[in-house]
């Protein structure tokens, strides 16, 4: 399956989009909780995601402050555009749709017509 990030830069994103904004202290002191990890580990993989346009910073004294770019619903929906835009190119518009309503037809039906309600937004 299609992953945009890393696991190291999903689990940092998801820190940032729940905080909002953060350091790379404040992500490191999060993240070694549940793991064996270096400051300069963190400070690299954010310096790497700001650089990809998927966080912003700015200085705060001697240190940045790091917050999304956009939200996790927005940085989704980009992903998944993106996606089905080059599975329509490779294999053809109705290919995809056909697999798509297939994929649907296979969902609880609760779940599908959520989605079906979500998607006339």
């Amino acid at each position: 399956m299609l992953r945009p990030l890393g696991t190291l830069e999903q689990e940092i994103m998801d820190i940032l989009w729940k905080k909002k904004e953060g350091s790379v202290r404040d992500v490191f002191e999060e993240l070694k909780n549940g793991k064996s990890i270096a400051y300069t580990t963190v400070l690299t993989v954010m310096n790497r995601l700001a650089a990809k346009g998927c966080l912003k910073r700015k200085a705060d004294g001697n240190a940045f402050i790091y917050q999304p770019a956009q939200t996790q619903d927005k940085f989704l929906s980009g992903i998944i555009k993106k996606f089905l835009t080059g599975l329509s190119k490779d294999f053809g518009k109705e290919l995809v749709a056909r697999q798509f309503a297939e994929g649907i037809e296979s969902l609880d039906p609760k779940i599908a017509k959520e989605l079906l309600k979500i998607s006339k937004k």
